[in-house]
This record gives structure tokens, C-alpha cells and sequence, in this order.
């Protein structure tokens, strides 16, 4: 049973990181990918359930949704949500039930939700993706491209500098700075999944924050992201730096919101044909559109 502190984060999840951070890869999702109108559809890290639930409507009398999630605490808030909607055709699992369960009949489209993750573990979701889609069934998965939070790394920069940690820290900012990968790693990744078919569609969405404060305290920025960046700042420095970035924010944002930007991405791919299948893989040509500062692929940009 989640813990009071695991579910107090789920409702935050639920209420404040949903509506805006997940909203913008399922709006990505849904104008890049024909929704099947029947058949099964997997969701894996599916959060709290708000497109689990509105792809169980739209399936409700032709087609089942499987969703699964790491969090516990998420799960039970999905379960509530289906128990108010009257769904009988959305099945809820863990990831461990959903890694146990045996693989059948696969899955007309899987969506995996890696955008909060670290990034060590998309390439294990999209290999488990590869496992659950059927032939023919199309995989989609969110993730983050490198270039997110640059902002944030500016100021973070000039924090470290005012704080005497710059010269000591440049390395470990620098790998912080490479953290997300690039398309050309995502690719990659896919293709090493058993993926093909691949592409590649960009966004580029910003959250404004009215303060220092506000965003240092937010449910996203603290509840996902601050403790993987502060990692690098020695513990004695941890409220001097804090406090500096706080400072820094205000005095720079004036009286406009301080504004981050993210890199989305979502990736769109098909199982390897079978053995012996002599349909040309279209990834054999690719076309794509190269972007230098992205150092990879870019095949299509939303909006």
C-alpha cells in the first residue's frame, strides 16, 4: 500500500504535472499517430492514467487498454479514475505483472512515457515495447532531447561561478549538459530495440515560473529534476547555491515569469519484420532533415 508521502506525490502529479508536462506529449501523440478505433492498446509509465482512461472510452466497445506504471500510488489513482468512469475494458498492472506477463497476441499500438525517467532507462522500455507490440502494431514513445533546460544551465553556471564551485564543477555541468540524448542516439537506441519505420517528432515547449522560489519549489522542477541536478554540488554548497540560483532568477527575469524550455520528442517505429520477409526496410534510405545543433535526426517538427 503507497505510503502517505508516495501518495501526496501522485495527487501532485495528478493536479499540477499532468495538465502541463505529460498534456504536451499526448497532444503530440495524437496528432502524429492514428488512434486505432479497435483492437489493444498498451501503456507503459502511464502516469495517472489521463489517456489510459480517454483511449478506454474511445475503445469501450472495440478494443481493450492495458496501462502499467512504476509508481504505486499513480496505479491506485488510476484504478479510482476507472472505478468513477465505469470502465471494464482498462486493465491496470505494475511493471512487474506487466514484465511476468506472457506475451500472446501483441498489441496494436504501445506508448511508453520515458520523459520523467533518467535516461538510462528508455532503451530498456523501447526493447520491452519491441516485445509487446504485434506484427503490424506500432510503437510511440516520449522522451527528451538534449538542449532541455538550457536555461536553467545558464543560470545554474553562473550560480556554481558566484559560488567559487565553477572551476571545480565545469566537468560534472558539462556531462549534466549531455544527459538527454540527441536523435541520432534515440535512433539508435530504437534500432537496437528491433525497431524500424523510425521517426523522429520535435517540440519545443516552455513553462514559465513567477519566481526564483516558485521554480525551485515546484512540483515538476523539485519533485523530478532538482535533486539529479544539485547531485553535482558538494553538500556543504547545497543552500549557498540554492540560495544563488533563487537570487540570480529574480534579478535576471525582472518583472516577467522565468521561462524553461524542454525538448520533446516523440518516437514512432514498427517491429522488425520477421526472418525472411522481403519488404524493404525503409530505414535502409532514410531522408531525413539534418539539424546541426541537434547533432541527429529530426524528421518532422510539431507545431
Amino acid at each position: 500500500m503507497p505510503n502517505p508521502d508516495d501518495r501526496t506525490r501522485a495527487f501532485l502529479h495528478d493536479l499540477t504535472i499532468a495538465p502541463l508536462w505529460c498534456e504536451c506529449f499526448n497532444q503530440m501523440l495524437t496528432e502524429t499517430v492514428p488512434l486505432p478505433e479497435s483492437g489493444r492498446i498498451l501503456l507503459v509509465e502511464c502516469g495517472t492514467g489521463g489517456l489510459a482512461i480517454e483511449l478506454a472510452h474511445r475503445l469501450r466497445d472495440t478494443g481493450t487498454v492495458t496501462a502499467s506504471d512504476s509508481d504505486p500510488a499513480r496505479l491506485q489513482i488510476v484504478r479510482d479514475k476507472c472505478q468513477v468512469a465505469k470502465l471494464n475494458n482498462l486493465r491496470i498492472l505494475n511493471n512487474h505483472q506487466l514484465a511476468e506477463e506472457p506475451v500472446a497476441e501483441g498489441y496494436d499500438l504501445v506508448v511508453g512515457d520515458a520523459s520523467l525517467l533518467p535516461t538510462e532507462a528508455l532503451p530498456p522500455m523501447l526493447t520491452l515495447m519491441r516485445e509487446r507490440v504485434g506484427e503490424g502494431g506500432q510503437v510511440a514513445a516520449y522522451a527528451l532531447l538534449r538542449g532541455s533546460f538550457d536555461e536553467f544551465f545558464s543560470i545554474f553556471w553562473e550560480a556554481l561561478y558566484e559560488c567559487d564551485l565553477a572551476e571545480d564543477l565545469a566537468a560534472p555541468l558539462e556531462t549534466l549538459l549531455r544527459t538527454h540524448p540527441t536523435p541520432a542516439d534515440i535512433r539508435a537506441q530504437a534500432t537496437s530495440a528491433g525497431l524500424h519505420n523510425i521517426a523522429l517528432t520535435t517540440s519545443k515547449e516552455t513553462f514559465p515560473f513567477d519566481s526564483g522560489h516558485a521554480f525551485l519549489e515546484s512540483p515538476l522542477i523539485a519533485g523530478y529534476w532538482l535533486d539529479r541536478w544539485l547531485s553535482i554540488v558538494p553538500r556543504d554548497y547545497l543552500n549557498t547555491v540554492r540560495d544563488s540560483l533563487c537570487d540570480i532568477i529574480d534579478r535576471d527575469r525582472g518583472t516577467y515569469p522565468f521561462e524553461v524550455s524542454i525538448k520533446a520528442a516523440l518516437l514512432t517505429a514498427h517491429a522488425e519484420p520477421f526472418p525472411g520477409a522481403d519488404d524493404e526496410d525503409p530505414d535502409e534510405n532514410p531522408e531525413p532533415d539534418e539539424d546541426p545543433e541537434d547533432d541527429g535526426w529530426t524528421l518532422k517538427t510539431h507545431r
